[in-house]
Parts: structure tokens; sequence; C-alpha cells
């Protein structure tokens, strides 16, 4: 349940950094808020990578 919570607030980070690299009025602000999209997708891809590597792991395990 944990992966789901820590997914969707990563995606929410995301999203707030798009919406913060939108209305941008100056580079620097522009640059953290693409780098916190990029964060939160790559965090969100970390997440579903762990997920089903646990599962495979129970898979084997024969859980």
């Amino acid at each position: 349940m944990s992966y789901w919570i820590m997914g969707i607030m990563a995606a929410l980070m995301g999203l707030v950094g798009l919406l913060m690299a939108g209305a941008a009025k100056d580079s620097g602000i522009l640059a953290f808020g693409l780098g916190l999209s990029l964060f939160g997708v790559l965090f969100c891809w970390f997440m579903i990578k762990t997920a089903f590597d646990e599962a495979e792991r129970n898979a084997a395990e024969g859980r």
C-alpha cells in the first residue's frame, strides 16, 4: 500500500513542477519546475520497478 501512496505523492510533485514551469517568468523557476517533474516521473518508474521486483521475488519463493 505504501507504493501507491509514494507513487501518488511523486505524481503530484511532478504535476506541481509542470505547473511551476508553465507559469515561470525566469529561467531558474523553469529549470526547477522541469527538474521536479522529471524527478516525479523517474521516482514513479522506480516505484513501479520495485513493486514488480517484489512480486517476482514472492512468486519465485512460492508465496
